[in-house]
């Protein structure tokens, strides 16, 4: 067909490729696997721009001008952007990852965002719903907010070498998934066995402060699936 000898079909082609997939990338939330949540404004920005290119370039498909072979290689380079987008997935990052960056197991943060996660604190049954990033933050911050309650969190299982604990991480992006800074917080459970490396679990149990370090004292283990973003914000 004569439209795919044009030359300015490929440069809308090009530039409705990338407005697609910078607006699916701020529907979905998972721009944030690639740029802090600070630069949302600007990912906005270049989806406007965007819409306006491939308005313009749709305008001139009707300007026939033959492509050739140099041509369409250099439109090759400029879509592999897209095409490691496309290849990259949330997926988490393994456990080992987690070792050879090393574990946190304790974080500070501000005052403001300290309010703001204690504002987001929902309840499952007797157990206070929170995520590792919370429980450590509080542990460090405002132990009286966390210390003997019952939480329930999920994570991560690593077995370390103890045979009544293990540490359940989750990854922190800060930046981007590149960057990702692995918690961790040490569960006491007897039935460590029954469990394996690797595995995602919900944790239900109490939270104790001993020494100035957290520990999780389970009172039952769940398995669960990967959730479909892994990651900690």
């Amino acid at each position: 067909m004569k439209i795919f000898k044009n030359k300015e079909f490929y440069n809308f082609l090009i530039c409705f490729l990338y407005f697609v997939s910078f607006l699916v990338l701020s529907l979905t939330g998972n721009y944030r696997i690639f740029v802090k949540k600070f630069y949302f404004p600007y990912i906005l920005t270049g989806i406007v721009i965007l819409s306006c290119l491939c308005f313009v370039t749709s305008k001139r498909i009707k300007i026939f001008k033959e492509i050739d072979v140099y041509e369409i290689f250099s439109f090759v380079i400029f879509l592999f952007p897209l095409i490691l987008v496309c290849l990259t997935r949330p997926s988490n990052l393994p456990t080992y990852a987690a070792l050879k960056r090393g574990i946190q197991t304790e974080l500070s943060i501000s005052e403001s965002i300290l309010r703001s996660l204690q504002e987001k604190i929902e309840t499952e049954g007797k157990y206070k719903k929170l995520t590792i990033k919370q429980i450590l933050t509080f542990a460090k911050s405002k132990p009286e907010e966390i210390n003997e309650k019952d939480i329930v969190v999920e994570g991560i299982v690593f077995k370390g070498e103890e045979k009544d604990k293990f540490t359940l991480i989750r990854f922190l992006v800060i930046c981007c998934a590149a960057d990702a800074t692995p918690l961790g917080i040490e569960v006491k459970y007897e039935k460590k066995e029954e469990l394996r490396n690797e595995e995602w679990v919900k944790v239900k149990g109490k939270v104790k402060i001993e020494q100035g370090k957290v520990l999780i004292y389970a009172d039952e283990i769940e398995k669960i699936s990967s959730p479909s973003d892994p990651y900690l914000y």
